[in-house]
């Protein structure tokens, strides 16, 4: 063996005992708590129960098309009873569960900033609860949704880039920023299914510089956001996008709602 390979395995060792150590003092100072039950963590923020159970709530069946959860019998051709037949702009979803309980109170909590952190976490459970998300091309793009520059002042920053951003490094998928939001929408939290899609006609647009742009053409794209509703923000981000060439757009969330006149 060279010097220099010698050199370079020497400092590799010595990195990865460095790590494991500054891991195994962090794990005693601050050892991990379950930020669901509270309970001790197990080198994660959810104990084996509590991701159990976040894992539990995706073995349901799910529509192919907008992620809502089926019955065991529900016919899910063409999509089901509440998509069936309408134009989403996306051409299929994923989640990780319905939105309620565990996973309404993540949701929740990732809107503010200072929880930020657990977005990779729960990008982690997500792609081991949704294992098709690991069938997509390698040169797939992993899309945030944007937020207005108005609502990502207020806020601090954006829940959507934060898990897109930890979706993208656990798959080895590059992160894109290719559109912007140039709508200012009021809240949606009240709005119905046909007032969210008016509202969110012409919110987003394509950035029309750099290179990111220009390698949209033919690309699958994961479009990442915290929650599904009625689809009218996906939707909408969707069919620009695929105006600007993407071959296929896949709305990816953590949960997804039900109610709001649905999709």
């Amino acid at each position: 063996m060279k010097p220099t390979n010698v050199v370079f395995a020497a400092r590799q060792f010595l990195h990865q005992w460095a790590a494991e150590g500054c891991r195994a003092l962090e794990a005693l100072v601050f050892p991990w708590v379950c930020s669901i039950c509270e309970g001790p963590g197990e080198d994660s923020p959810f104990c084996a129960p509590c991701r159990r159970a976040l894992l539990d709530n995706a073995l349901g069946r799910a529509c192919p098309r907008c992620a809502m959860p089926l019955g065991p019998w529900e016919n899910q051709a063409g999509g089901c009873a509440e998509c069936r037949g309408r134009s989403l702009g996306f051409d299929a979803a994923l989640a990780l569960g319905p939105y309620d309980g565990t996973i309404r109170d993540l949701c929740l909590r990732l809107k503010r900033e200072r929880n930020a952190w657990l977005a990779p976490w729960l990008a982690e459970v997500l792609i081991e609860a949704r294992a098709e998300i690991r069938q997509f091309p390698g040169d797939a793009w992993v899309v945030p949704v944007p937020l207005h520059w108005k609502r990502q002042w207020q806020r601090g920053y954006n829940q959507a880039d934060a898990l897109a951003g930890g979706l993208a490094k656990r798959l080895s998928l590059r992160l894109v920023h290719p559109i912007r939001r140039v709508g200012a929408t009021p809240p949606l939290a009240f709005a119905g299914r046909v007032e969210r899609a008016h509202l969110m006609r012409k919110a987003f647009e394509i950035r029309r510089r750099g290179a990111a742009v220009k390698g949209l053409s033919g690309r699958t794209v994961l479009l990442v956001d915290d929650i599904l509703t009625t689809g009218a923000t996906c939707g909408a981000a969707a069919r620009v996008l695929k105006r600007a060439g993407a071959a296929r757009v896949v709305a990816v969330v953590i949960g997804r709602a039900e109610g709001k006149g649905s999709v």
